[in-house]
């Protein structure tokens, strides 16, 4: 299958939401040797004989394009719908809707180099995060996990202490804080019903727990008035046992 023509520049870092800015970057990352956004870079540019070979980027970029550009791309393209897609299987939807004539070797093989590429910009931005919504936890269960929209983890963290302290306890040394994706506070209008629910479960729970006690509580009064009217029938009885001597 012939490949699809290549066209730049890419002005990817103004109109990464395009399809076609988007569409344009992919058939570039594609090749063995992409020239980058401004289509300057040769295969002499790389090193390495791999599947796969890198440019020496001092500058922190990918095949001349900027991580943080690749990941707004990749959290814009439809076909890709994990919240952090770095792996082969993530790019194998994308790959089939713009390449549907590439079989089984050629899927598996775009794919993983797009994971390669791709993969690397989502795991350097999720690893330093970004102004946006953030995930802290400080345990397992759902009522420990909470969103917060905040500038970096430091700022995740304290807001956590600030505003869920009382929850959290003494557990504050346990607080993690990873970088989701980039949005707004009104997302935390929503974004937090997990946790809710978690809170919801633990209230049924302890009503619950709370209604059987009160049963128990019941019992045990019932208990209590079978042992006095026991006490207060053997004195009636030892009464009416005297007058009857």
């Amino acid at each position: 299958m012939a490949r699809r023509r290549r066209s730049f520049p890419i002005p990817i870092s103004t109109d990464y939401a395009k399809r076609s800015i988007a569409e344009a970057v992919l058939i570039d990352l594609v090749h063995k040797h992409p020239r980058g956004p401004n289509g300057t870079f040769t295969k002499h540019d790389y090193r390495g004989w791999g599947t796969d070979p890198d440019l020496d980027d001092p500058d922190g970029t990918i095949c001349g394009y900027k991580p943080l550009d690749l990941y707004r791309m990749v959290m814009n393209v439809t076909e890709i719908t994990d919240d952090n897609p770095t792996g082969e299987w993530d790019y194998r939807s994308i790959v089939r809707s713009m390449f549907p004539d590439c079989g089984r070797r050629g899927l598996t093989r775009r794919s993983r180099r797009f994971a390669a590429r791709l993969g690397r910009a989502v795991r350097l931005i999720q690893r330093e995060g970004l102004p946006g919504i953030w995930r802290i936890n400080w345990g397992y269960d759902s009522h420990q996990n909470a969103m917060m929209h905040a500038i970096d983890s430091n700022d995740a963290v304290v807001q956590a202490k600030m505003f869920f302290g009382p929850v959290i306890g003494e557990a504050t040394h346990r607080i993690n804080a990873q970088f989701v994706r980039e949005g707004s506070p009104l997302e935390l209008l929503t974004a937090n019903n997990g946790m809710l629910t978690g809170f919801d479960k633990l209230i049924a729970t302890s009503q619950a727990r709370i209604a059987k006690i009160n049963k128990e509580i019941e019992a045990y009064e019932t208990g209590k008035t079978f042992v006095e009217m026991y006490a207060i029938n053997c004195m009636e009885a030892n009464i009416d046992s005297a007058e009857t001597l």
